[in-house]
């Protein structure tokens, strides 16, 4: 976080004799991180030369294994066993469908080295040790140098707000991300209008100047009408490496107690009310949750942290989960066409997946009824009052203050109403 700190202080300063806004280039480095980086005694372990072996590329198959990737080469079993005896051999034994792994052998159809590579930021590299080594193999985790540009972009919203923040040139993965800063204090479903404007300030990833993906979100403001202005500034360790959490501008903590939403991305069918006309029963009652409408197999998460005390087949509300939280909260998720991994009794985290969206019990359509109930009362989801996280750390607010003011006066600086997607690199 020093880094962003003192990029952005160089970053006003330029600014300041810049008559407009205007792409330029200026690097955010990083110390690159330990690695491990060559192969040269490779060749004088084997007493051949590398550019003599032989490459393979074997991707696993649906519960495929080590052992049956190395015989797919006509190799022994007993190797497999062998690799199995090094340390950090999970590293290649514990895989999964679509891993590929790539595997060299010699002349003499001998193996000489197995690589992985989980992400491109990392590889897993196996080699024949040296005569003196204790085991036959030996296992090494590269991790190659990543370096950090700060990108922005900046819009309105035009139609979705996913939609909207795609043509200003956002990934799927920093939307996402921005949708979860924000989820505690935006509904967006129901409060984004055309025309409100949002800013960003995010992460772009390169590794030997090849983009590998977008980090973190910096900063990000987002507008929803009659001058609200919803702020987030990324607080850091004093290293820069963990992620203490997202802060408005007083320092108060986004995250609260509870999602505002257990969907992403769907539409409300039934909102809460003292008196509503069933659509199977075909009379009137109380409908004391919130009706979301989506497609069958959408992704249901806990709003809260909890123990799932009910997870059971209603006549009415079909497979129901009920989560007890703390200060006497209770969240109900009915109506799900399955439930997902967590059994009654179990402790969820918030935004763990519960279940998925279907049409069991009494339902005309696949959707999700959500209660909010307190001391056994219920209570309208859309406009309880959720309980506040904790605000940032007496130790990090002198810091917090002086980067949040300048990642502020940089966010004022983008233009929402001209589309701009631009990079600091």
């Amino acid at each position: 976080m020093a880094l962003v700190f003192l990029f952005l202080v160089q970053l006003a300063a330029a600014s300041a004799t810049e008559q407009a806004p205007s792409q330029h280039v200026a690097s955010l480095p990083l110390p690159p991180p330990n690695a491990a980086t060559g192969n040269a005694s490779e060749a004088s372990q084997t007493g051949a030369t590398s550019e003599q072996w032989t490459h393979h590329s074997v991707t696993i198959p649906a519960n495929g294994s080590l052992s049956e990737a190395l015989d797919e080469l006509g190799l022994s079993a007993r190797l497999s066993w062998q690799i199995g005896q090094t340390e950090n051999s999970g590293w290649l034994t514990r895989l999964r469908q679509g891993d590929t792994l790539h595997i060299w052998l010699d002349q003499a159809n001998r193996l000489q080295k197995i690589e992985r590579h989980p992400s491109k930021a990392i590889t897993y590299r196996l080699t024949r040790a040296d005569d003196n080594a204790d085991s036959v193999f030996q296992l090494k985790k590269l991790e190659h140098p990543v370096e950090i540009r700060l990108a922005t972009a900046s819009g309105e919203i035009n139609d979705s707000f996913y939609l909207s923040a795609e043509a200003q040139g956002l990934s799927p993965r920093t939307i996402m991300n921005l949708a979860d800063v924000f989820a505690w204090e935006i509904d967006f479903i129901r409060q984004l209008r055309p025309g409100d404007p949002f800013r960003v300030i995010y992460e772009k990833r390169y590794i030997d100047g090849e983009y590998i993906g977008d980090g973190d979100i910096i900063a990000a403001q987002i507008n929803t009408g009659h001058d609200t202005n919803h702020t987030a500034f990324l607080l850091r360790d004093e290293a820069g490496k963990q992620n203490i959490g997202y802060y408005d501008m007083d320092g108060a903590n986004l995250r609260k107690a509870f999602l505002r939403n257990p969907v992403d991305y769907v539409r409300i069918t039934s909102r809460y009310k003292p008196k509503r006309y069933h659509p199977v029963l075909k009379k009137w009652r109380a409908h004391r949750g919130v009706d979301y409408g989506g497609p069958t197999g959408t992704p249901i998460r806990a709003t809260g942290d909890g123990q799932i005390v009910k997870r059971e087949w209603s006549r009415s509300y079909g497979r129901v989960m009920y989560i007890k939280h703390a200060n006497r909260f209770t969240t109900v998720y009915a109506h799900m066409s399955r439930f997902g991994k967590h059994k009654k009794g179990s402790w969820v985290k918030q935004g763990d997946v519960i279940g998925y969206i279907g049409q069991s019990g009494l339902a005309t359509g696949p959707h999700l009824h959500y209660e909010f109930r307190k001391s056994g009362r219920h209570v309208d989801p859309l406009k309880v009052k959720l309980p506040d996280a904790n605000p940032v750390p007496e130790k990090h607010r002198h810091r917090f203050q002086q980067q949040a003011g300048l990642m502020m006066a940089q966010l004022e600086r983008l233009n929402p109403h001209t589309q701009l997607a631009r990079r600091f690199d």
